[in-house]
């Protein structure tokens, strides 16, 4: 039997959450086609990269009032836009989030920049002699977010199991892919000196102050907009790299080299980063083990092999011959695709504002930001409250019930800590109340609340005199303005 792949990338619609429902693949034979039957396949996962992300607090077990990744919003936002850039991209990598957790009693950790190469290292080190008190994991990405202002590092392989991330990290474009491209052995594209200096011959020659234009014209001598259709797709592939520094537009592609190179090293590091293994299927390549090295040229080959237990299948993009018994192999999780230093340098900061506001000299300013810490840790007590009340509920009602008192319960605090932070605008001046109003957009647009969002974000854009940071308002603006539409129809 022919079959032909087509395969349904969707981007995540469950409101921030950094998990992928599964989606289905459907095969579709022009045989069963011409007969007007059709086949539903097996529940679809992607490979999942293991992260486990904690947030370090300072000494009173507070996160910054403000910032981009001080709420457990930002943070999923965040990583869903990893996911999102991932499926897009077609690769066969999500991003699985085993754990999230505040950590209290190292707030010696707390203001740690990720600008410097000790600091990470150090960092890393206390937390394999304390593996407890840091919640080091060795089956995982370890990611650290602090209450820093500077951006992000990460480390390549072998030493590629944590990121350190400051949490102003947020304000540049798809930061947390990027730094886990570095643990995935990838370079900025810019570094270090020469062609293919990223190690991949399909990124043009790139360097990190170029204009797009100049980008085009050392590589082909003209400027972008006489470039041929070619050229233009191959600047565009740079300079909207997720691991370039070009930051004026979003970084959201990948190249066909940079994603075998994550291929090849998530195969290699399949043992701790993934929670499922790939199995590699390629009918171009004459392999014969199924890793990324040497795939199997056919799906009945990788049957044959056995083992797919807790696998997923993931074919090079194409038409197959297979046999009716993998079609009915209803659990085996299938994905198409198309395809050592010691440190990477810290990522590009957009904009800079003001951080612990709760230390402002300002006490109107210093009082409400001390309220909506409280607020914020007592919503993040009743989360943890009720996980632990689900995990001990034996039926499904004391789960909804509890579920529905949680969230009622949080929603007062939120709502008391956009009251403070609404209070705090009105003492502050200058960066502290850009810093306010930015944080008041970023909480009413994960709160759903589109029209509040826009007239702060509308604010930040109108007041502000840093290019980066008006630009990111006006983006976000954009953003709520389709959602509030689609809304709408």
């Amino acid at each position: 039997m022919s079959i032909l792949i087509f395969m349904l990338r969707l981007p995540p619609g469950n409101g921030g959450q950094a998990t992928m429902k599964p989606l289905r693949i459907y095969y579709l034979s022009l045989l069963i086609l011409m007969i007007s039957l059709s086949l539903t396949c097996s529940a679809f996962a992607q490979v999942p990269l293991r992260i486990s992300i904690k947030f370090i607090l300072d000494a009173s077990d507070n996160r910054p009032a403000t910032g981009n990744l001080n709420t457990d919003a930002e943070i999923n936002t965040e990583f869903t836009s990893a996911i999102n850039i991932l499926a897009r991209a077609y690769t066969e990598f999500s991003v699985d989030r085993i754990e999230f957790v505040d950590l209290s009693g190292l707030s010696q950790w707390y203001s740690t920049s990720a600008a410097t190469i000790d600091g990470r290292d150090q960092l890393r080190a206390a937390a394999i002699a304390a593996p407890a008190t840091y919640h080091w994991r060795t089956d995982a990405i370890n990611i650290y977010i602090n209450g820093g202002t500077s951006s992000a590092i990460s480390d390549f392989p072998p030493n590629n199991n944590i990121i350190l991330m400051n949490q102003w990290c947020g304000n540049t474009p798809s930061c947390i892919l990027h730094e886990m491209g570095h643990s995935l052995n990838l370079m900025h594209t810019h570094e270090p000196c020469c062609t293919n200096q990223d190690a991949c011959a399909d990124t043009i020659t790139d360097n990190s102050s170029w204009t797009k234009d100049q980008l085009a014209q050392n590589n082909y001598g003209c400027l972008y907009a006489s470039c041929t259709v070619s050229q233009k797709n191959a600047v565009d592939l740079v300079y909207n790299n997720v691991m370039s520094y070009h930051t004026d537009e979003p970084q959201l592609r990948l190249s066909p080299c940079q994603m075998d190179r994550v291929s090849s090293q998530a195969y290699g590091d399949r043992n701790w980063i993934v929670s499922k293994i790939p199995v590699y299927v390629n009918k171009y390549v004459a392999g014969t083990s199924g890793t990324f090295a040497s795939p199997y040229m056919t799906l009945q080959g990788a049957l044959n092999a056995g083992g797919l237990d807790n696998r997923v299948l993931v074919l090079q993009q194409g038409a197959y011959t297979t046999s009716q018994e993998l079609i009915n192999f209803s659990l085996l999780d299938i994905v198409t695709r198309s395809g050592p230093s010691s440190f990477s340098l810290p990522g590009v900061q957009k904009y800079i504002l003001p951080v612990e506001l709760e230390k402002s000299k300002n006490p109107g300013v210093s009082n409400a930001i001390k309220s909506v810490q409280n607020e914020d840790r007592s919503a993040r007590n009743v989360e943890k409250t009720a996980a632990s009340a689900e995990a001990n509920a034996v039926r499904p009602e004391e789960k909804t019930a509890i579920r529905a008192d949680a969230n009622s319960r949080a929603k007062f605090h939120h709502d008391n800590a956009i009251k403070g932070l609404l209070g705090a605008e009105q003492f502050a001046e200058g960066n502290e109340k850009l810093a306010i109003q930015l944080e008041l957009a970023q909480r009413y647009r994960d709160a759903g609340d589109c029209g509040n969002a826009i007239r702060f974000f509308k604010k930040v854009a109108e007041t502000t005199d840093q290019p980066g940071l008006k630009e990111e308002a006006l983006s976000q603006i954009g953003r709520c303005g389709d959602k509030k539409n689609n809304i709408g129809k």
